[in-house]
């Protein structure tokens, strides 16, 4: 009790009239007992916590020794009470997700204790829980490490495609470029007044063109770190994409429903097509004319650039305010730029999409995988290799959706995902419809992917450099991976990555090394990788 608190009690209780001193001194009372309850609540909670944190680096140490000794590297053998009241026969679970029976576990008491007691049992467990461990090591992605710099939510990321550099785009209205293998910032754009929402490089890591909610599209270039040309629209950007065979062409879809292409060698010409609804995510074709999008009413639309509404402004025209609504509509032309089999609707429901994200080919077709995330908390992952490559190859009707992953949150939020395609992966292997490995069948929109009941073991462990994984954000302040190539877990959940505090927004695959970077609503960029050599670190 402090001295102010004292005084006031000695002057409460000196007899002034006898009702009064009686009164103060209740009222003082009352005030001492309700801080004392509220420090007892506080202590009990710091208890409580205390107790907990014990708890944890018991488990940690627990853990830690029991590892070390299977790896050869403790000098006692950690004490396992299992091993005492259990029975002779190790317990398993019915068959794990790789076709192993997996130990039941316990938590071990503290590794100061030795106990021969079951030691040929322990051993057991733990020689086939490192084969079931050895399995999953190589597409097992690790934290490696944390960019800071952003004061707000990191809303975007996007690979260089040299793979030397990240940019990321933030509500603190930044650009930021990251050499991500020495972990520092190279450089800082901060031209945007709102938010910057969606980025990316050009095809020769020179140029980063950014779109923000301050309804401009913005070109940055890298040589000299400074803004090259700033584009004015009538609404929110929500997507931002280069053409991959000319630098100087980009498209752009805001919430004024359009889709409008750039030419900075033409800057008063610009290309108009308009939508029904919010162009929320872009792809451009390997061609550079067909652009892929998705829209707030859950629907596909393949377009063709060509056919698009050009709109031609004088010479010495100059006007700050949008560009693509100076004609008025282009609502009257809007069907003749779509391509047959558009719209393609992905769920009955039309929940709106939040982002589109195509598997990588070769140098002259598109990607094997599209995906499709969209606010009712569903990835659907749709097979284009029945796409004719001659006839009709922009169509997006021969389309089979292959997966519908579950797992990750997504509604109200736009959340991004990234797939990555192995070096080795073949994408002319594997049929889907006539699998013989346990892989997901097809099936209609409202299943989660369906894996065959095939329990046969394979010896092999999974490679990395085979594989077809489909990483996301999500809402509930995770990422998470998938198997969508043609492996036996295909369509499963392969990892959870913990370690953000709070949304996370998007996700991005490097460009040909199986990194992962993420970002997310605490302020920060998280980078994985299930190498452990390949950051200076």
């Amino acid at each position: 009790m402090d001295k102010k608190t004292y005084s006031s009690i000695q002057s409460s209780t000196t007899p002034v009239s006898g009702g009064s001193s009686e009164l103060n001194f209740k009222i003082m009372l009352e005030g001492l007992q309700k801080e004392v309850k509220s420090l007892k609540t506080k202590l009990d909670n710091y208890e409580r916590e205390n107790k907990d944190l014990k708890k944890s680096i018991y488990d940690l140490t627990a853990r830690y020794d029991l590892v070390s000794h299977q790896l050869g590297k403790g000098t006692q053998k950690p004490f396992n009470i299992d091993a005492v009241f259990a029975p002779q026969t190790p317990e398993v679970n019915s068959v794990s997700g790789d076709g192993h029976p997996s130990i039941i576990s316990i938590q071990s008491p503290p590794p100061t204790l030795n106990s021969n007691v079951g030691d040929e049992r322990l051993l057991l467990a733990s020689t086939q829980q490192r084969n079931s461990n050895k399995k999953m090591d190589e597409r097992h992605f690790f934290y490696k490490f944390t960019l800071k710099g952003h004061n707000a939510s990191v809303y975007t990321v996007d690979f260089s495609p040299c793979g030397k550099m990240l940019a990321s785009g933030s509500f603190d209205k930044t650009v930021k470029v990251w050499d991500v293998f020495n972990q520092r910032e190279m450089a800082t754009f901060n031209e945007h007044t709102v938010n910057v929402s969606v980025l990316q490089w050009n095809n020769n890591s020179t140029e980063i063109l950014s779109g923000s909610y301050d309804k401009t599209v913005k070109l940055w270039d890298l040589n000299s770190n400074k803004l090259i040309s700033s584009y004015n629209t009538s609404g929110f950007i929500l997507d931002v994409k280069f053409s991959p065979i000319d630098n100087n062409i980009f498209f752009a879809g805001n919430t004024q429903n359009h889709v409008i292409g750039f030419d900075k060698r033409t800057p008063n010409s610009i290309i108009v097509l308009e939508n029904n609804a919010l162009i929320n995510s872009l792809y451009v074709f390997k061609d550079g004319q067909h652009i892929l999008t998705g829209d707030s009413l859950g629907k596909l639309k393949v377009w063709d650039s060509r056919k698009g509404n050009k709109v031609n402004f004088p010479e010495s025209f100059h006007y700050e305010g949008c560009v693509d609504g100076l004609a008025g509509s282009f609502s009257n032309s809007a069907t003749n730029a779509l391509v047959d089999g558009s719209p393609f609707e992905i769920g009955p429901e039309n929940r709106p999409i939040s982002g589109v994200t195509m598997s990588t080919g070769n140098s002259e077709d598109d990607g094997r995988f599209l995906a499709v995330n969209s606010y009712d908390n569903v990835i659907r992952v749709y097979d284009r290799s029945k796409v004719s490559i001659v006839s009709h190859p922009y169509s997006l009707t021969p389309m089979s959706l292959i997966h519908s992953l579950t797992g990750y949150k997504n509604k109200n939020w736009p959340i991004k995902s990234s797939i990555y395609v192995g070096k080795d992966h073949n994408q002319d292997t594997g049929n889907i419809g006539k699998r013989t490995s346990g892989i997901g069948k097809p099936m209609d929109d409202d299943s989660k992917s369906m894996i065959d009941d095939d329990d046969d073991d394979d010896d092999q462990p999974p490679d990395i450099n085979q594989s077809v994984l489909l990483a996301t954000g999500s809402a509930d302040y995770n990422a998470y991976i998938y198997d969508i190539g043609f492996g036996k877990q295909s369509g499963k959940v392969l990892q959870k990555l913990e370690g953000h505090t709070d949304r996370v927004y998007s996700v991005k695959f490097h460009p040909s090394e199986p990194i992962l970077a993420s970002c997310s609503a605490d302020n920060t960029i998280r980078l994985w990788t299930p190498k452990k050599k390949i950051f200076n670190n």
